[in-house]
C-alpha cells in the first residue's frame, strides 16, 4: 500500500455489511464504531459479554442510525474452509480480520479481497484506514496519521473535541437554514455566499447560539 494514495472519503454505509473476524478488544471497538453506520457480523468461536450486550442494543435500535444490526456467528476460524469463508463474506463491503493470529488475519484478508471486499487490517496499514472520529451534530471530522501512530490520532481527537463544541453544530444548522432562505430571496450567488460568511464572522450570532437557537436564527434574519 502506498500511503500517498490514501484519500479521505465520506461513504454512506447504510445497509452495508461489515464483517469482523475475532472477538477481542479490537473487534469490540470496531463493532461498536460501525454499528452506528452499518450492519455488522462478528465471526469467532466465542463472544465476550460486551459483544452480547452490543447485539441487544443493536436489536433495540439504540445506535445512531437506528438501522445497524449485529450478527454473531460462532465458528472455529482455523477450521473453516475457503468456501465457508466465502459464504460468510457474501455481499460484504468491508472486512476486518482482528484475530490474535497474524497468519490467519493475512489469510482472511486475502479471501476477503478475492470476494471483492475492502479490507481494514488491525494495524491500520491496509487499503482502508479507519480514522479517529469527532462528531458534533452534522459535523464529522476524521483524523488519521495514515496508520503510523494511532496514539497521536487519539491525542489530536481529544484536542479537537475541546474546540468543536455543540455551538458549531448549531451554526451548521443555522447555515443550512439561512442558505435555503437566501436562495429564495437573493438571486446573486456571490451575495448569498458573502452573507453566509458574515454570519460566520458575527460574534453576536455565536453568543446567541450558546443561549438559544431560535434567538440566533431571529438575529440572523435581521442582519
Amino acid at each position: 500500500m502506498s500511503k500517498s494514495n490514501l484519500l479521505p472519503l465520506l461513504i454512506d454505509l447504510s445497509n452495508k455489511k461489515i464483517v469482523i473476524f475475532g472477538a477481542g478488544k479490537v473487534a469490540e471497538r470496531k463493532a461498536r464504531l460501525f454499528l452506528d453506520y452499518a450492519n455488522v457480523t462478528v465471526v469467532n468461536n466465542h463472544f465476550s459479554s460486551t459483544l452480547s450486550q452490543l447485539k441487544d442494543k443493536a436489536g433495540a435500535g439504540q445506535f445512531q442510525s437506528g438501522a445497524g444490526q449485529l450478527s454473531l456467528i460462532a465458528a472455529d476460524l482455523g477450521h473453516l474452509t475457503d468456501e465457508q469463508l466465502s459464504d460468510i463474506l457474501s455481499d460484504a463491503f468491508l472486512v476486518i480480520p482482528a484475530t490474535a493470529e497474524p497468519l490467519l488475519n493475512a489469510q482472511l484478508a486475502q479471501i476477503a479481497k478475492d470476494c471483492g471486499a475492502l479490507v481494514n487490517t488491525v494495524d491500520n496499514r491496509g487499503e482502508v484506514v479507519v480514522p479517529s472520529i469527532v462528531t458534533q451534530g452534522d459535523i464529522l471530522i476524521g483524523i488519521s496519521t495514515k496508520g503510523t501512530s494511532p496514539a497521536l490520532s487519539k491525542y489530536m481527537r481529544n484536542k479537537i473535541e475541546h474546540i468543536i463544541t455543540p455551538q458549531y453544530a448549531a451554526m451548521a444548522r443555522l447555515q443550512d437554514e439561512m442558505r435555503e432562505y437566501y436562495k429564495q430571496h437573493i438571486d446573486a450567488q456571490d451575495e448569498r455566499k458573502q452573507k453566509l460568511w458574515q454570519l460566520l464572522n458575527n460574534d453576536a450570532i455565536w453568543v446567541a447560539l450558546t443561549e438559544d437557537y431560535d434567538k440566533a436564527l431571529k438575529l440572523a434574519h435581521s442582519l
